[in-house]
Parts: structure tokens; C-alpha cells; sequence
């Protein structure tokens, strides 16, 4: 059963919402509307294996683009 995100052009909500055949029409959580636009998403990769090592991102914090310098970033969101 896959699991897809979805945008409703009725009020704006985003939702992932679990569809379970083709001819089902799932129904915006907020609003009720069937009129939802599937959204593009990227899909989930596994990876095998604990040895693999952590990102914890560039050094001195931030997540290193030139506009957020050290760690300037976080404000931003």
C-alpha cells in the first residue's frame, strides 16, 4: 500500500495519506475535498549496514551554504 503526499487547491493543505487501490479517492484531512493534486516525491532508500559514517554537516555548524555562515541557517526556517 503506498504512500502518498498530496496538495488540496481547496485549502492549501499537504498531506500523506496511505491509498490503498488505484480506484480509490482520497479525501483532503482538513477539508474533505477529493480534488487533490498528487505531488512528486522522492522515494525512500534503504541502506544496509551500521559501518556506514554520519553526516553531522560542515564544520563549525550551519548547513553550508555561503548564506548562512555558521550556523545562520537556523533562524531561518
Amino acid at each position: 500500500m503506498p504512500l502518498y503526499e498530496y496538495s488540496c487547491p481547496e485549502c492549501h493543505e499537504r498531506c500523506e495519506l496511505l491509498v490503498r487501490s488505484a480506484s480509490e479517492k482520497p479525501a483532503c484531512p482538513k477539508c474533505g475535498s477529493v480534488r487533490l493534486e498528487k505531488l512528486l516525491s522522492v522515494p525512500a532508500a534503504h541502506v544496509g549496514g551500521s559501518n556506514l559514517p554520519m553526516y553531522d554537516g560542515p564544520p563549525g555548524g550551519g548547513c553550508g551554504l555561503p548564506q548562512c555562515g555558521q550556523g545562520g541557517c537556523q533562524g531561518m526556517m
